[in-house]
């Protein structure tokens, strides 16, 4: 659901930067014999060293009292930031405030970071380059609920995404449904996606969502501008 005009502020200055394409994100190597009880495309191994908020154990990222490893609307891997280092990240799917929803039948069946593409606009800064999902639902062409948990040190200030257009938008922010909230010294990115809807990329209410999203900070300075005609971003 597009949100009212008045939320809808472009911003400027956000044509994409010129030059090659950016060197692809370093991705952990999976290897394909490991062990993944909850089949979510991450090894148990990795998952059970996610860091979540305050109190939680070592392998639970979302601090539900359950090792990520063994839920299959969990999962948690290690994403290489631009500097170079290892930080923590956890999706949660069918989520009640970081949870999962009592009976869900919903599953994630891939997390891995991928390259920002070349056509992100400048003022779009990805510092985990972007973290790639795909989920499956029980009812096909509803609405999912997410929340992925980062670490605020990266400076993220929202959860963006493309819609079939090519704009990007910040999901995680109260015209679009969603939040941020800081949980236990983590930050916790609530945002919906509808199967086959603007920001599920294969465009299909086939039971399957697929986002390459960006835990991402954009200046908030330059709200209020117009955008460029080759692309932009809305808040």
């Amino acid at each position: 659901m597009s949100p009212p005009p008045s939320y809808r502020t472009p911003l400027a200055g956000l044509a994409p930067a010129p030059g090659p394409a950016p060197a692809p994100a370093p991705t952990p190597e999976h290897d394909p014999g490991a062990s993944n009880a909850d089949h979510d495309g991450v090894p148990d191994a990795q998952e059970n060293q996610a860091i979540g908020p305050k109190g939680s154990a070592t392998g639970d990222g979302n601090n539900d009292g359950i090792a990520d490893s063994t839920q299959a609307a969990v999962a948690s891997f290690s994403a290489k930031t631009s500097s170079g280092s290892g930080t923590s990240v956890t999706l949660v799917a069918d989520s009640q405030g970081g949870k999962v929803a009592s009976g869900s039948h919903t599953r994630i069946t891939s997390l891995e970071q991928k390259a920002a593409p070349a056509q992100t606009p400048k003022a779009l800064e990805t510092p985990i380059a972007l973290t790639s999902f795909k989920a499956t639902l029980e009812t096909a062409g509803s609405t999912e609920t997410f929340s992925l948990y980062v670490d605020p040190k990266i400076g993220a200030n929202g959860y963006w995404l493309q819609d079939h257009s090519g704009t990007w938008v910040n999901l995680a922010s109260s015209p679009y449904g969603g939040k941020m909230v800081d949980e236990g010294g983590r930050l916790r990115l609530d945002f919906t996606i509808t199967d086959g809807g603007a920001f599920d990329a294969d465009g299909q209410a086939d039971g399957s969502i697929t986002a390459p999203g960006a835990a991402a900070q954009m200046p908030l300075s330059i709200v209020g501008q117009a955008p460029d005609a080759a692309g932009g971003l809305w808040f």
